[in-house]
């Protein structure tokens, strides 16, 4: 008798606990909607659902869902990711008031994203330049890396492309005799590596020798490069690129928590504490080497040098920050150098990347591309590259800029206010993340004569009809890329050595390159064919 009436009274708990439960959730789902659809600002956008926001509508590949997106809620829209508010603008009216402003005192988008936990377990929310939310310390990081659109680093890096390309096509003349395709990403990737590694360190990683002995041609095989690592150290790279979307968009709980996603998040956070290791062991190994180096004895010049000397007996370009008078720490060196690869190994590569696409397809792009570099240097045969004549190369510029319209390896940007802001009628708070999607301003007919044609002429025949915040490819203001001169260079130097050495075509059939979203877009699956028999113009 007694057991019946524990077990009644057990039941009866479970129940009643159950039913709390469920009111409870009941009670703060409707609470959610309650706020939701009483907030002061109504901005259009997918409804979001409790804890993950708007997840289920995002999915993994970003620039597709904001696309989708657009074409349902137009130029101005949120979302949220959990909690956290996103606004998605693409108007020139609305992208100028984010942009526009020239100077740190003026700009109130000096921050990249909003507050991030997920960042700052990257060791970017803090550190370095891209996500720094500590303003003093992205100003100085902010200098350094204006050295490297400085005209003697860039006539170094022409000479350091110049020499990785050589080698490229040498490989590429190798392979043409084989009647084998070049898978144009693999490659490209192999080239950036290579020129980011020996103008960051001074050491390449080798990894297009690498690349092409993989490929198993007979008696036709190269020396490995000279950074043990570097190979390895490059793609994890482009994992840490691939986990600052992950790790900025979920929320820690759910990176933590959830089965499947907890061990995407242990990898992240796992190659995340490689590549720091891996850094502080070439850095250390150059700190000893220009100790181990004379006073009167010159050091070659690189990014990682300039670093390690600054506000040393050593200096080689004297930094002014401020009140900054002492040498930089092992730590701020190496976060530093990190911004380095992240922001140069997966933009540079993917634009060429794209650009080949194009190229493939339109002859008469390419043959325009021949002429100019013929009109500038007077011969196809090893012209005498300068940063002098890359001014006079405007119609490969043209090319350039019409590639990362059609296709924008960023093809959208963040920006964070850092106090309550008017936009398109509607107050945004202070911190909200605000995404400029470039992809759909720069396929809008109406600032675009037929967008979805591929043709440089318009950035030389309409330039002047071009609005400046409908196409910013490198930014704008104190937000502007620090890299952009370094990547045109690099770009240039490709372009003009590819024209003058191959004839190009593709057999893809696709209007558009294929394409996989991790923080930026790779391109993916892009083969040419190459043929060293030029044909005349």
């Amino acid at each position: 008798m007694f057991v019946n009436i524990f077990y009644q009274l057990i039941d009866i708990v479970k129940t009643n606990f159950f039913t709390i439960v469920l009111l409870t959730i009941f009670t703060n789902v409707i609470q959610y909607y309650i706020n939701y659809f009483n907030r002061p600002s109504k901005i259009p956008g997918p409804l979001p659902l409790p804890i993950i926001g708007n997840f289920h509508q995002i999915g993994a590949n970003f620039t597709v869902s904001l696309k989708r997106l657009h074409e349902k809620y137009g130029d101005f829209y949120e979302f949220y990711t959990g909690s956290t508010h996103n606004i998605v603008i693409s108007r020139p009216d609305l992208v100028e008031k984010v942009w526009g402003p020239v100077s740190l005192k003026n700009t109130k988008f000096i921050l990249r994203t909003s507050y991030s936990e997920g960042l700052n377990e990257l060791g970017v929310g803090t550190k370095g330049m891209v996500f720094n939310r500590n303003i003093e310390g992205w100003v100085l990081n902010r200098r350094f890396m204006n050295t490297i659109s400085a005209p003697s680093f860039l006539r170094e890096s022409i000479n350091l492309s110049n020499k990785v390309i050589d080698q490229v096509f040498e490989y590429w003349k190798i392979i043409n005799k084989e009647g084998m395709q070049i898978d144009v990403c693999e490659w490209l990737n192999t080239v950036g590596a290579d020129v980011v590694s020996t103008t960051a360190t001074g050491k390449s990683v080798a990894a297009t020798t690498k690349l092409f002995n993989s490929l198993n041609i007979e008696n036709k095989k190269s020396l490995q490069g000279i950074w043990e690592n570097g190979v390895k150290f490059c793609q994890s790279i482009h994992l840490y690129n691939e986990s600052m979307a992950f790790m900025m968009l979920i929320p820690a709980k759910l990176r933590r928590n959830l089965p499947f996603i907890s061990s995407i998040n242990k990898k992240y956070l796992d190659n995340r504490d490689w590549i720091y290791k891996e850094l502080d062991r070439v850095v250390s190994e150059k700190q000893k080497e220009i100790e181990n180096t004379p006073l009167s004895q010159h050091l070659k010049p690189n990014i990682l040098t300039l670093l390690l000397t600054t506000n040393t007996e050593r200096d080689l370009d004297k930094i002014s920050v401020g009140k900054f008078e002492r040498p930089l720490t092992k730590d701020e060196v190496i976060s530093i150098i990190r911004e380095v690869f992240t922001g140069g190994l997966d933009t540079t590569s993917s634009t060429l990347s794209i650009i080949m696409f194009y190229l493939a397809k339109h002859r008469d792009v390419y043959l325009k591309m021949r002429q100019e570099v013929l009109d500038v240097y007077g011969s196809l045969n090893n012209p005498v590259l300068t940063l002098e004549s890359y001014g006079k190369l405007k119609y490969i510029e043209a090319v350039i800029y019409e590639s990362i319209r059609m296709f924008p390896t960023v093809s959208n940007m963040p920006r964070t206010a850092t106090e309550d802001i008017e936009l398109d009628g509607f107050i945004i708070k202070a911190d909200t993340t605000v995404h400029t999607d470039f992809l759909v301003l720069n396929h809008n007919p109406k600032y675009f004569k037929d967008p979805e044609t591929f043709n440089p002429d318009r950035f030389l025949t309409d330039k002047e009809s071009i609005l400046k915040y409908v196409y910013i490819p490198f930014g704008n203001g104190v937000r502007a890329c620090p890299g952009r001169a370094w990547a045109m260079v690099q770009m240039k130097t490709f372009l003009v050595k590819l024209v003058c050495i191959f004839d190009i075509d593709s057999n893809d059939k696709n209007d558009a390159p294929k394409f996989s979203y991790h923080t930026v877009n790779r391109p993916a699956d892009i083969y040419i064919n190459v043929k060293t028999e030029i044909v005349n113009i």
